[in-house]
């Protein structure tokens, strides 16, 4: 489906600026969002499935209108959609009436997807969601440089938009300085062949030594159009210890190296 209507009078440029200073924002609430505990092998994003609370069945909720969602804090119209949501209708300034429709429940995506998706909201603006993960936990694992990482998520969009949602992981240490990013990103409008649906991203490596507390932050970045039509789901990041070479393995290595010492001492005998 297209779109059926955009707004040439909102310029790529403030959407770039705009989405700055969202990012910017919803870093600086950092300390004030919740922290959340961590155990190595599971998901540490608190509701990253969008399932708690409540999901906006026609998707035009804003400002005060915009249900709760636990585990996050938002910048914006960040909001939880419904798949199926009934979508509304506006007139823009130009008064041309515009019908906003939403991914329908068979759009592609994650198969266990559930009720709901992230979205960035009924306003034409940049938005976001952030939360914060105590790993200190596993600090004698990570400072041991034995714990690696695996960002993943369905992260989307509609149609033609170039609107888009970006998943952000900083690593922080004890006094909140950054160690090192990581993220993922949504498929560009050719990328996914114009197609309204999420696709799943995914990135892994070494978690930094040193850190103590993971920022997690969902941007959805605004460019143009009729409301922010980026779109995420099942958002995972999951640390893993890596397993240290056992003795077993050690022997075996050495065995096998004894033939060919043997050999070579035998040539040398014989010389």
């Amino acid at each position: 489906m297209n779109k059926l209507t955009t707004f040439p009078f909102f310029s790529q440029g403030m959407a770039k600026i705009g989405t700055t200073l969202i990012a910017g924002l919803a870093f600086s609430l950092l300390l004030s969002s919740p922290i959340y505990a961590a155990t190595f092998g599971t998901n540490l994003i608190v509701n990253g499935d969008a399932e708690q609370g409540q999901g906006d069945p026609i998707g035009n909720a804003v400002g005060a209108n915009i249900p709760t969602i636990p585990g996050w804090t938002t910048t914006g119209s960040f909001s939880v959609l419904k798949y199926g949501a009934t979508g509304f209708s506006f007139t823009n300034p130009s008064g041309n009436v515009v019908n906003v429709t939403f991914p329908g429940i068979n759009v592609p995506g994650p198969s266990d997807r559930g009720a709901n998706l992230f979205f960035g909201g009924a306003d034409r603006a940049s938005s976001s969601a952030s939360q914060l993960i105590d790993i200190s936990d596993l600090a004698s694992t990570i400072d041991a440089g034995q714990g690696t990482f695996n960002l993943k998520g369905w992260l989307g969009g509609y149609s033609t938009d170039e609107d888009s949602a970006a998943l952000k992981i900083t690593f922080l240490d004890q006094a909140n300085n950054s160690l090192g990013i990581a993220s993922i990103t949504s498929p560009t409008p050719a990328q996914r062949n114009n197609i309204t649906g999420l696709f799943l991203q995914s990135n892994d490596g070494s978690v930094p030594v040193g850190t103590r507390q993971i920022n997690v932050l969902l941007n959805a970045n605004y460019v143009r159009g009729r409301v922010n039509d980026a779109y995420a789901d099942n958002l995972s990041l999951v640390i893993t210890k890596v397993p240290e070479p056992s003795i077993s393995g050690f022997l075996l290595i050495g065995l096998s190296c004894l033939p060919a010492w043997k050999l070579r001492r035998y040539r040398q005998v014989l010389h």
